[in-house]
């Protein structure tokens, strides 16, 4: 026979059921991984495509080097200059050579409006061709 007492059937549980939780942050997890992507393309647009990079190294008599260092000093080839006479040489020289190219070279401490004043110099100097090089040193 069952015995009787006076404890009723609905006794505290000392264990908590962590099934369900575990169910709804798999869920949000699943929702947020498939909403992301939606959210960061928003804004239509086509990217550009590049050729791939076959040609052939250009001629290092054409290539000059702008140094910019963590005081927005400005160099040409290792040669202090300013703003003004750089885009004069510039100009001559994107006329003597029409395959010139420039490498920039800018201190990681620089403020990036001093990096655009020179990629400026370089568009009024007619120079197409230009690298960005990445100076971590």
């Amino acid at each position: 026979m069952k015995r009787y007492s006076q404890r009723s059937g609905h006794t505290a549980m000392a264990e908590l059921n962590v099934t369900p939780l575990l169910d709804l942050a798999f869920v949000l997890l699943i929702i947020f991984i498939i909403t992301t992507p939606l959210l960061e393309s928003n804004i239509p647009m086509q990217l550009p495509t590049g050729s791939p990079h076959n040609s052939t190294p250009p001629d290092p008599k054409s290539v000059w080097t702008v140094s910019i260092d963590a005081f927005g000093r400005v160099y040409l080839n290792d040669r202090p200059i300013g703003l003004p006479e750089l885009e004069r040489e510039l100009s001559v020289f994107s006329r003597a050579r029409p395959d010139a190219a420039v490498v920039v070279r800018a201190d990681k401490s620089l403020q990036y409006q001093r990096v655009v004043d020179v990629v400026d110099v370089l568009q009024r100097a007619q120079i197409s061709r230009m690298h960005l090089e990445d100076v971590a040193r």
